[in-house]
Formats: C-alpha cells, sequence, structure tokens
C-alpha cells in the first residue's frame, strides 16, 4: 500500500512515515497543500493522512475539495484543535477517521489499517481471497490457516493483488504503491518476487493464483 502524509512538522511526518515503512508499506510526505497536490497528480495513493493546520490551506478545505471532485481517498484527520467542531465537519465532508494529537503510533496505524478496508473479505485483521489469508497487522500470510514464509516485498505485493483482487494491475501501479519515492530497485524486481509469490503460493496449495496478462500487468482470480 502507499500512503500519502500530509503534515507540515517535518519531525512528527516522519517519525509517522518511518513507522508506516516498518509496515511494509511505502509512505511519501507533503508539508503543504501544494505538495500534497502535485503528489495526488503523480502518485496512486490508498489513503491520506491529513493534518488540519497546513501553513496554505485549511485541512478542512482540502477535504471538502477533495470530495467535491469525487476523489474517494480514504482520509484520516491529524488534528492539534481541542474542539469538536472541526471534526464533525471534516467527518461530515467526508473524512474516513480522526485522531487527536498528540497520540499513540500503534492507534494511528489500527486507524488507518480500519480505513483500508476495501471491498474484499476481510474480518478483524484478516484480508483473504480464496483460502489465502493476510494478517495486516502481524504481516502473516497463511493458506488454510498454515503459516507461508514471505518476505517483507513479498507480502506488500500480496497484500496490494488482494485488495485489487479480480482487477489487472500493472507492474508500475505495483511498484508505485510499495515504494517510497526515490527507492532504488532492479527493473525486474517486481517480476522476480511475483515468480516467488506463486511458487510459495502453489506449494501451500492455494485455490487463487496469480495470472499475468501478457503487456498489461498481473491479476489475482
Amino acid at each position: 500500500m502507499r500512503i500519502l502524509i500530509t503534515e507540515d512538522n517535518n519531525q512528527l511526518a516522519q517519525f509517522i512515515q518511518q513507522a508506516i515503512l516498518q509496515d511494509g508499506h511505502a509512505a511519501d510526505i507533503a508539508h503543504s497543500a501544494q505538495q500534497m497536490q502535485t503528489l495526488l497528480e503523480g502518485w496512486q495513493y490508498d489513503a491520506m493522512i491529513l493534518d488540519l493546520g497546513l501553513p496554505d490551506i485549511d485541512g478542512i478545505d482540502i477535504i471538502r475539495a477533495l470530495r467535491a471532485k469525487d476523489n474517494p481517498i480514504p482520509i484520516l484527520i491529524l488534528t492539534a484543535r481541542g474542539g469538536v467542531e472541526d471534526r464533525i465537519k471534516g467527518l461530515d465532508l467526508g473524512a474516513d477517521d480522526y485522531l487527536n494529537k498528540p497520540f499513540a503510533i500503534e492507534e494511528l496505524k489500527a486507524r488507518l489499517r480500519a480505513i483500508l478496508r476495501r471491498p474484499v473479505e476481510y474480518s478483524g485483521n484478516l484480508l483473504s481471497r480464496g483460502n489465502i489469508a493476510l494478517d495486516t497487522k502481524s504481516r502473516r500470510v497463511l493458506v488454510d490457516d498454515e503459516n507461508i514464509n514471505m518476505g517483507k516485498t513479498e507480502v506488500a505485493i500480496l497484500e496490494y493483488m488482494i485488495r485489487h483482487a479480480s482487477l489487472t494491475v500493472s507492474k508500475e501501479a505495483i511498484y508505485d504503491a510499495i515504494y517510497a519515492l526515490g527507492f532504488e530497485v532492479t527493473d525486474n524486481a517486481i517480476q522476480v518476487a511475483m515468480h516467488r509469490i506463486r511458487k510459495k503460493l502453489e506449494q501451500a496449495g492455494a485455490n487463487t493464483e496469480i495470472k499475468t496478462i501478457r503487456g498489461i500487468g498481473y491479476i489475482l482470480s
């Protein structure tokens, strides 16, 4: 998954970014609404963490503008404002959740996991497709309740495929989703990781597979 952190406090933004990276996701930082807009135009994000107190545009106005354009990106509000009015307004305008500053990083990650839910089978922390299950908190992959040993990148790719099950996704879309800006990898990194995932799932008896659509990308069906 790829997360956009829109927060003008650089120290806090980097702290959140590291926590997200440690969970196997990519995370980019925007320190202003202008930077946020540039990143949204260049990348596809699965969720955004949004500070209401940005230096150029109020976070409430950002939410209003995104939803007016029918942008469905899940939004987790961060706010140091004491009153409830802005939080209520943000939720009414289409934000998915909010968290007051200061906050515990584990609570932020739990709330982020909750808003990242997609129209696939989901129970607690488990994403599933067929007899494959992925625990979004522990990062464990199971087939028929048996643990499958997968590396960090493999788990990130498999999570992306489960969340986009039955959709054809390009190698570039997967790359954008799982790697942070500036992270250098070899040209065939996705292809090699995908081969390992397929082999492990097949050996474990998975009844769902990742197929290659030549010239287009991959599909989990």
